[in-house]
């Protein structure tokens, strides 16, 4: 119990002490990614067990246990806040003086960055459907506050519709996990249970038009908090007005918080002999999103619009994923996508403040100003559109391969209309940004520390994609 302690708290305790203590911005930023990469170490020691599947399960109590899935999501989410946070740095040293009005707000900023990894850590590890929801709740709380970071009356309004419209999907989610512990005590349980063990264990015997409402409302709540199709409202809003490392975190980090609970209920109907029915609700979740998001894609204004609707068909393929209960394609769906997302969103941070602009009309000749921005962009536009040789690519393909053998022909066609949809979308905007001329430059970055960890991420899903096509092809 100290090392789990140690990576969930006092890691935590420390950041937070130093962000509070330090009196230099400089020094808040570097100290603080400093001692991330370290939680990140100490947590892949920690699970290292179950990571290599040694382990089938690490039990911390009887409302904390994590098997490997939720292992390698934890350590994927703490891989992308650390590197979104080691960016940073340079992203505050460059940021608008009267944009950063004070010390107190960048202080802020990283004690909710500490706080949102802190409660996004403990989603994974969560064996208890009520303490799953009290933790989705808090990454809410801990990242609204990102979205307001620059407090003028955009991010305002980004702050306020995300509060009220994932206040309202969270309060659907817990109507739902009510009526998945009533479906429990019709039987299966003597008085209820809100453990996922207990649910599996006892699926088969569980209420089943009391599970498939908690499915309904638990997918419709943490489906509001991901993202899904038509409830993305706060989504693009959000993710434009806030800073570019939480851009980075919120759509490759926290989507897949909300997405992990739709995927832990998703396994107690399927092992309770219902999958037929998730498997339907989800595969259409994922295929309406994947869709809209696709169309939407064509017509954007803003750059980090352009990349929050991007966001939004990942959220559909991932919710397809879990449809075909699929633990597996999953995980590698959101590994290979959030890298290109963050890599997408961190580069889009340094184009806007080089140029001074977020709106796409305004964004040109990238390739002058710095051609290592745009080569990384390009490269990352092609791993988030699935271009072989990058590890989106196997997924899709195992994706499509798993709807064929299913015979799901419909679903098929309009995922992959949608991608050829999406790619041209996304690529003729990417051709306007890095090509012609630039319309005006405010500030030079220093070209080089700017795409260090863009082109990690890139490179993580390209030696991914080299590494599994030809397992998945041959």
């Amino acid at each position: 119990m100290i090392l789990p302690s140690f990576a969930l708290i006092v890691v935590p305790v420390i950041l937070l002490i130093v962000i509070w203590s330090v009196s230099k911005v400089l020094w808040i930023t570097r100290f603080t990614a400093i001692l991330l990469w370290l939680q990140t170490l100490v947590l892949i020691l920690v699970l290292s067990s179950v990571l290599t599947g040694a382990q089938f399960q690490s039990v911390l109590s009887n409302d904390f246990s994590i098997d490997r899935l939720g292992a390698l999501f934890a350590v994927l989410s703490q891989v992308i806040v650390a590197s979104a946070m080691t960016h940073a740095p340079l992203f505050f040293s460059c940021e608008k003086q009267q944009e950063v009005s004070s010390i107190r707000d960048v202080r802020v900023f990283y004690s909710c960055v500490t706080l949102l990894m802190a409660s996004m850590t403990a989603v994974f590890f969560c064996n208890n459907l009520g303490m799953m929801w009290i933790c989705i709740e808090a990454t809410t709380l801990c990242s609204a506050p990102l979205v307001l970071f620059h407090k003028n009356k955009h991010s305002l309004e980004a702050t306020w519709k995300y509060l009220m419209v994932c206040g309202v999907g969270i309060a659907f989610a817990l109507l739902g996990t009510m009526f998945l512990v009533a479906s429990s005590q019709h039987g299966a349980i003597k008085d209820g249970s809100l453990l996922c063990t207990d649910l599996m264990n006892n699926a088969t015997e569980l209420h089943y038009p009391l599970l498939k409402l908690g499915y309904l409302f638990c997918l419709l709540g943490y489906g509001t908090k991901a993202g899904m199709f038509p409830l993305h409202g706060w989504l693009p809003d959000a993710y434009a007005e806030a800073p570019a490392p939480a851009s980075a975190l919120l759509s490759a980090g926290l989507l897949n918080c909300s997405l992990f609970a739709i995927w832990r209920i998703s396994e107690i109907v399927h092992q309770s002999g219902h999958g037929d029915f998730s498997q339907t609700i989800g595969v259409w979740s994922g295929v309406t999103s994947i869709f809209f998001a696709s169309i939407f894609l064509i017509r954007q204004h803003g750059i980090k619009r352009l990349l929050a609707y991007s966001s939004i068909e990942s959220v559909g393929l991932m919710l397809t994923a879990i449809g075909l209960h699929s633990g597996t394609l999953f995980f590698i769906l959101a590994l290979n996508l959030g890298a290109a997302k963050a890599a997408l969103f961190l580069l889009a941070g340094n184009i806007v403040q080089a140029g001074g602009s977020k709106n796409l009309s305004e964004i040109s000749g990238v390739m002058t100003i710095n051609p290592y921005w745009s080569s990384l962009f390009l490269l990352a536009v092609f791993a988030l559109t699935g271009v072989p040789p990058f590890g989106a690519f196997a997924a899709e393909w195992q994706m499509l391969s798993s709807l064929a053998q299913l015979q799901q022909w419909f679903p098929f066609c309009i995922i992959l209309a949608s991608f050829a949809l999406s790619f041209l979308a996304i690529t003729m905007h990417a051709g306007k940004i890095v090509s012609g001329t630039p319309r005006k430059q405010v500030m030079t970055l220093p070209p080089i520390a700017s795409s260090i960890v863009p082109a990690c991420f890139v490179i993580l899903t390209l030696l991914f994609g080299l590494t599994a096509i030809p397992k998945l092809l041959w």
